[in-house]
């Protein structure tokens, strides 16, 4: 209540109890109400513009787009944000109410996708809050600046993780929240299902990742940054669609203005993923003793050789940090194994240092000083009522 944004730095602390999930939890939902959606470049601007229209909406005209997007011939993609923005417009005009109910949604799965992480977890030494830093900085909340996407992710995620590391199928329903909010995640459900099927066969997927590696590391450097033409059609009008869009141009614009040392910097961390999955197979003899984790490595080592090949498709890439949170289990659950590699994680401060400066730098253009410093209650009347 006093300072939301400090409590939640104070509860990483102690994560692993309940209460501390509910403080994090409480500062996605702050944040999402504080959000400002100002920069004409980003997601979220164009969000906040066509909240200012289908806030409009009648009850006819709201029906008329479902039905095209039924129809899966229309130009309606997804209903997600069309649904809120109609929910929300019988009340207000306030955007600011669109991302406090997006923040609900986004927090609630990606709190339950890390107590998956923290079951597997023991110790509260420097590696774990490592770990844990890969873990969530995979997809942060800033992200509802892209909510469509990031939060289908964090379902994705969550579902997968129930699936191929708790072995719960119950949850799989769950997949069908998918395409609504982002019409591309049905690409990560036909991923989970090649995962699935093909968990026998490690040989062949290591074999795969290590083609794929290739093609992710010079794509990180966008050497080879277009795979586009090798899909079907209809992919690739979504795909023009996207990239042609003025916020897209707008910063692809900065991308291409970017000196070569800032590309390689921001590459790193998918650098140090290769690494680290290379670590799994040098030793995936040991991890396979147990038939659980040599079937967890292989829908891992799977997950990510597709996701690879799809980081040189423009908009599509964004999938490879969706198998992030897997690795971290993976590594997690062969703590024993792999003790002897600990010592890497000390890069991880450096590796991720220049990438942490454009997230803060992002974290500045949609959110005021205020938010990090007022009461909770105050930001709440600040942002919703005024």
């Amino acid at each position: 209540m006093i300072n939301p944004f400090l409590s939640a730095i104070v509860s990483l602390k102690n994560i692993r109890d309940g209460f501390s999930h509910k403080i994090l939890y409480a500062w996605f939902v702050v944040f999402g109400i504080g959000f400002c959606a100002v920069n004409e470049s980003a997601d979220s601007f164009r969000y906040v513009e066509n909240f200012k229209i289908e806030c409009h909406y009648t009850w006819d005209r709201y029906v008329y787009e479902i039905k095209d997007w039924l129809s899966l011939e229309g130009s309606v993609g997804d209903v997600y944000t069309l649904t809120v923005n109609y929910l929300i417009g019988h009340f207000t005009e306030n955007y600011h109410w669109t991302f406090f109910l997006y923040a609900i949604v986004f927090g609630f799965f990606y709190i339950k996708s890390l107590k998956i992480f923290l079951k597997y977890s023991k110790n509260n030494d420097w590696l774990f809050y490592a770990l844990l830093f890969l873990f969530c900085y995979s997809n942060p909340i800033f992200n509802i600046n892209g909510v469509r996407f990031w939060t289908s992710a964090w379902i994705g995620v969550f579902v997968g993780l129930k699936l191929f590391v708790e072995n719960e199928y119950k949850y799989l329903p769950l997949l069908l929240l998918m395409p609504i909010i982002h019409g591309s995640s049905v690409i990560w459900i036909g991923i989970m299902g090649v995962a699935w099927l093909t968990r026998y066969l490690q040989n062949i997927w290591i074999a795969l990742y290590i083609a794929s590696s290739f093609v992710s590391a010079v794509s990180y450097l966008h050497i080879l940054d277009n795979f586009s033409d090798m899909l079907p059609q209809f992919m690739q009008n979504k795909i023009w669609s996207y990239t042609q869009s003025d916020s897209a141009i707008e910063r692809m614009k900065g991308i291409s203005k970017e000196p070569t040392y800032s590309v390689f910097l921001m590459a790193l961390p998918g650098y140090f993923g290769i690494v680290l999955c290379y670590l799994f197979i040098f030793n995936r003899k040991k991890i396979n003793i147990t038939y659980y984790k040599k079937n967890l490595l292989t829908v891992f080592l799977s997950l990510s050789a597709i996701t690879n090949f799809f980081s040189s498709i423009p908009s599509f890439k964004r999938f490879a940090s969706m198998v992030i949170p897997f690795m971290v289990i993976v590594w997690i659950q062969n703590i024993d194994v792999l003790k002897k590699y600990s010592y890497i994680f000390y890069l991880v401060p450096l590796i991720y240092a220049y990438s942490l400066l454009y997230w803060f730098r992002y974290m500045s253009s949609v959110t005021e000083i205020y938010l990090y410093l007022l009461p909770a209650p105050i930001s709440i009347i600040k942002y919703l009522f005024f």
